[in-house]
């Protein structure tokens, strides 16, 4: 089923969830979502991509009905794709269908888990940097304690970098809109040696993983985003305390290997917040956490394109659309 709008109207944020085929993490997700106070009176919407194979039937059927139980207790509407649209085309047109009807949206995928003071977190977060149009995004995952640390003068409890990071975060309609997501300037910019020194600024990994996107070699909603940041001069908003976990990290995804580097052993609660009242982001903190990225993301794409090139012929059915999507 496809919609142009869902008709679920609020002043406040929606909630989008994506799913797929793993009806384990999909009820470990909404779980830890309804132990927060705010779950019953956000509105939601469900994003349910379709089987890609005959074994993908069984468990996208029970990720169908997990979501409309959850439904029927809730403000919410399903959106249940019929058939294989993939992650990345399922997350841009879903979350433009509940920015159609809303000014915002927090958007949650299958494989997280949420601490008790995440919607809370979210409300805020949006609702505090509405105004500053050079904010693009708000997230609620920061890495793990062990790999990543803000320094123990800095005075607040969130901080801005870059790049998105799309484990748990939010946006609004207004910074959405200006996502080209055929990125129309790729072709004389590619070759701009000044233009990839100042992306890789955000990130080092990202001028590469946009050939491969631009090239069909990755399908990538999160890419596209990253460098909508960029090209709007755009930050995020992150925690210097998680309030997710991506138990996604089991290797059961199709597009993340098993790895507990991610993880972490508790969640804040954000009980009290401390926002900085201006956009800025501090250099410290950013070069810790491109530090922390270099050794991920690298290590990661590395894997990736090791095993694109070793498997490409027997992977190259299965990422087709099926027929009428």
């Amino acid at each position: 089923m496809i919609a142009t709008t869902l008709g679920i109207r609020r002043s406040g944020p929606a909630i989008a969830f994506f799913a797929y085929n793993r009806p384990h993490h999909l009820a470990k997700c909404l779980a830890s979502m309804r132990m927060n106070p705010e779950f019953r009176e956000t509105p939601s919407y469900f994003f349910l991509d379709g089987p890609r194979t005959a074994e993908d039937v069984p468990s996208v059927a029970e990720v169908g009905r997990i979501a409309r139980s959850v439904a029927g207790l809730l403000d919410a509407r399903i959106v249940e794709r019929g058939c294989n649209w993939g992650l990345s085309r399922n997350i841009i047109d879903g979350i433009s269908q509940v920015l159609a009807d809303n000014e915002s949206v927090i958007v949650v995928e299958d494989d997280l888990v949420v601490s008790s003071g995440f919607l809370r977190y979210m409300d805020h977060a949006l609702e505090r940097y509405r105004p500053f149009s050079q904010v693009f995004s708000v997230s609620a995952y920061n890495y793990p304690g062990k790999i990543f640390h803000v320094p123990r003068d800095y005075p607040y409890d969130t901080f801005f970098v870059l790049r998105n990071m799309c484990w748990g975060w939010g946006t609004w309609r207004s910074r959405w809109v200006q996502a080209q997501w055929h990125l129309p300037d790729y072709v004389s910019l590619r070759n701009n040696d000044s233009w990839r020194r100042s992306f890789e600024e955000c990130g080092v990994d990202l001028p590469r993983m946009l050939d491969a996107q631009v090239h069909g070699e990755l399908d990538s909603w999160a890419i596209r985003w990253t460098y909508a940041h960029f090209a709007h001069h755009a930050v995020c908003l992150v925690p210097v305390e998680s309030l997710v976990n991506n138990i996604g990290v089991d290797g059961s995804g199709v597009h993340m290997k098993a790895s507990r580097r991610y993880l972490h052993p508790t969640l804040n609660d954000a009980r009290l917040m401390r926002f900085p009242p201006l956009v800025y982001v501090d250099p410290l903190i950013e070069r810790t956490y491109k530090t922390v990225e270099r050794k991920g993301h690298v290590y990661r794409a590395a894997r990736k394109w090791l095993a694109r090139t070793r498997s490409v012929e027997r992977d190259r059915p299965a990422i087709k659309m099926a027929p009428g999507c």
